[in-house]
């Protein structure tokens, strides 16, 4: 494990690691080493039979709850990768709620003071002290622009990139050492599902890329009228201040009870058009589409915002998606798993008919139903979560995809129980299916395509001319990978420390022996007597024994 930046944060790794202890996962860091890196009393590394009152979802949520907002915002993540993690662990985290009292006015002030170079009444006519709302990466308030416009301050939380960054090395080194330590890790991909973290909270950290995404989005959704998108004010803008349109709306948990009249089946048949639109024209998507990100305007229109988390196929991409749905509505298993190959990291040792096998019963369970009765988004889920058995690492751009497209769902079929996503999306299938097969197309990637492969072969004499004078200079090296190599050295230095240890005691000890002898039997007249020579060497042997301690134990390797 990698503690050049891990000693930077000790304390921090010492909350993380005593909550988890204290949750029932001592034995797992007690495995990894932690508690002689972390110097923890063995008492925490509790047994986890003590703690079967509590199921392992509850405790991972209850861990992730007691560590903060960081902690809280990546269990929201995985509680998105139902393709991944099982049912047990998916339920308990859906309830992780993002709830943090707000931070003082006078440091919101503060922030969009010297971020903006003005003071605040020189920036807004109007700005309320009380923020409508308040998350972990910050809080929103209400205020009037000197034209009259009105508008929302997102404002970041006082040291919230400071403090996240420290977490996101810790999570870094934390994910490494038990991907190399645990089968588990490795079957989960927690590493991968780090850095997907990693850069997701990165990007809702930072204002600038949030204004840039609701701008491309208010761009693309321009010819859906029945969808508003917030625009952003850019010159009262910075990292940690977003000033965008005020949108007054009521939420999807309001929509039952509010005295306005709403067109549900219309609201519905509107965002699940724009959504789509974005998914397979556009390639850039809201990645977070959960209830408080949408909100209803009026009568038939609702609106997307909060933009910090967001999804991106390229053309590429989109048209192996295309495939796999297209497969997937003309009942094809072998040509879905095709398009499966063409989504992931596929291992060399993968049976291929098993798989394509696979898919086909987990298909049929849709094949008899009618299209406004299949769940999309369960669906795509499905088949992924089939795929992951498989060692089949989907791209994360296609699993962000299938989490959006299953949270989406959800929220569609609460305004329309009857909408289909799979009719709506038949047309877009359609007409990209058509755009694939169009000639026109066709010879545009095949030069392109031709183009790639030219630059390859231009580089072809080259490199081999590289490798061949390796070679002749005898430069060619071999490169060995030892697993759990680190594991393995941090072993066999603690048998070498607690040997060297077991020696000096018994020199020590032989000594003491030998001159307690020479002292008693030996010539009255011989130095040995006459001189404090056990005094001597009793003092001197100590220290060393006393400097040999304080060397092993400091390395935290015995």
């Amino acid at each position: 494990m990698e503690l050049t930046r891990g000693l930077k944060h000790a304390n921090r790794y010492r909350k993380i690691a005593a909550t988890l202890a204290r949750h029932g996962f001592g034995y797992i860091l007690q495995e990894v080493g932690l508690f002689h890196i972390l110097s923890l009393p063995k008492r925490l590394a509790s047994d986890p039979n003590e703690f079967n009152m509590h199921s392992i979802g509850e405790r991972i949520r209850l861990v992730l709850e007691e560590l903060g907002p960081t902690f809280i915002k990546l269990g929201q993540l995985i509680s998105t990768r139902k393709d991944i993690f099982p049912p047990s662990v998916i339920e308990e985290l859906e309830k992780l709620q993002d709830k943090v009292p707000p931070f003082a006015f006078e440091d919101a002030k503060q922030i969009i003071e010297n971020d903006l170079g003005h003071p605040l009444t020189e920036i807004y006519d109007s700005f309320d002290e009380t923020p409508i709302a308040a998350a972990s990466i910050g809080q929103v308030h209400r205020a009037v622009l000197y034209d009259g416009e009105e508008v929302a301050v997102k404002v970041s939380r006082p040291h919230i990139k400071e403090v996240i960054e420290k977490d996101i090395d810790i999570l870094r080194d934390m994910a490494k050492l038990f991907t190399q330590r645990f089968q588990w890790a490795r079957y989960y991909r927690l590493q991968d599902i780090a850095e997907e973290y990693i850069d997701a909270i990165r990007d809702e950290v930072d204002y600038y890329v949030e204004a840039r995404n609701t701008e491309k989005m208010r761009a693309n959704m321009a010819d859906f009228p029945d969808l508003e998108i917030p625009a952003v004010f850019e010159e009262f803008s910075s990292r940690r201040v977003l000033t965008m349109t005020f949108l007054e709306g009521t939420k999807l948990s309001e929509l039952t009870y509010s005295n306005k009249k709403f067109n549900k089946k219309a609201l519905a048949r509107s965002l699940t058009d724009a959504f789509l639109h974005q998914i397979l024209i556009d390639g850039f998507f809201h990645s977070d589409p959960h209830p408080g990100n949408i909100i209803f305007t009026d009568y038939e229109k609702a609106s997307f915002i909060d933009f910090g988390q967001i999804g991106r196929l390229n053309k590429e991409m989109r048209k192996h998606f295309i495939n796999y749905v297209i497969a997937m509505t003309r009942k094809k298993p072998d040509q879905v798993a095709a398009a499966i190959y063409e989504m992931a990291d596929i291992p060399d040792t993968i049976d291929h008919d098993q798989f394509a096998e696979d898919v086909h019963y987990l298909l049929s369970k849709y094949y008899d139903r009618p299209f406004h009765e299949i769940r999309f988004g369960e669906a795509i889920n499905d088949i992924f979560a089939t795929s992951h058995r498989y060692e089949i690492q989907i791209y994360k751009e296609y699993t962000m995809l299938a989490k959006a497209f299953i949270t989406f769902e959800g929220i569609v079929e609460r305004l329309d129980p009857d909408i289909s996503i799979v009719e709506i999306a038949e047309p877009y299938g359609k007409k990209l299916a058509k755009e694939q097969f169009n000639p026109k197309n066709n010879v545009k990637d095949w030069i392109k395509e031709g183009q790639r492969q030219k630059e390859y072969l231009f580089d072809i004499p080259r490199e081999v001319r590289d490798a061949l004078a390796k070679l002749n200079n005898s430069h060619i090296g071999i490169e060995m990978k030892v697993p759990k190599i680190n594991i393995f050295l941090n072993k066999l230095d603690r048998i070498s420390n607690r040997l060297s240890f077991s020696i000096i005691l018994l020199a020590f000890s032989i000594i003491m022996v030998g001159m307690i002898i020479g002292s008693t039997f030996g010539d009255s007249s011989s130095p040995l007597v006459t001189l404090p020579v056990i005094e001597i060497s009793s003092i001197v042997s100590f220290l060393m024994f006393l400097w040999l301690l304080y060397a092993i134990f400091k390395s935290g390797r015995f």
